[in-house]
């Protein structure tokens, strides 16, 4: 189950590329919970199912032009995959390219992603003491 979790995460990158939103849902369950950070809300908040997925990416391309999301690795961590990824596009007001660095840990069920929770950076993350010993594992 933790390899077709990594291979799905993997793929929703991929479409997501290829296809924007629009592109990764099928890699999502209807009812996922999508966990954002408050480095990006202002306050912590959860969007939930496809809608709300839209609507996150709506509150991103508002401000971002050509957003992309550019994995670093991908962890597998039980039903979880932890994903350090680079956020990256153009702001809409300026043109000047904006970077983020983020961590995504994303959980899977029956071949879906059921939950993302989006931490602002490693150190956030590693908060999480499973995450940790998934993240020393994979270090070893």
């Amino acid at each position: 189950m933790a390899i077709e979790n990594v291979e799905i995460v993997r793929r929703g990158y991929r479409a997501f590329r290829r296809g924007g939103v629009e592109g990764i849902l099928q890699f999502l369950d209807p009812a996922i919970e999508w966990h954002m950070s408050a480095a990006f809300t202002s306050t912590p908040r959860v969007y939930y199912g496809h809608d709300g997925v839209r609507e996150v990416f709506r509150f991103f391309n508002d401000r971002i032009d050509e957003l992309g999301a550019d994995p670093h690795e991908f962890i597998e961590a039980g039903d979880r995959v932890i994903v350090p990824v680079r956020m990256h596009g153009r702001l809409k007001e300026t043109g000047e390219p904006v970077a983020y660095e983020l961590v995504q840990v994303w959980t899977g069920r029956d071949g879906k992603a059921i939950k993302l929770v989006t931490y602002p950076d490693r150190r956030t993350a590693i908060g999480d003491p499973d995450l940790v010993a998934a993240i020393d594992r994979h270090a070893a």
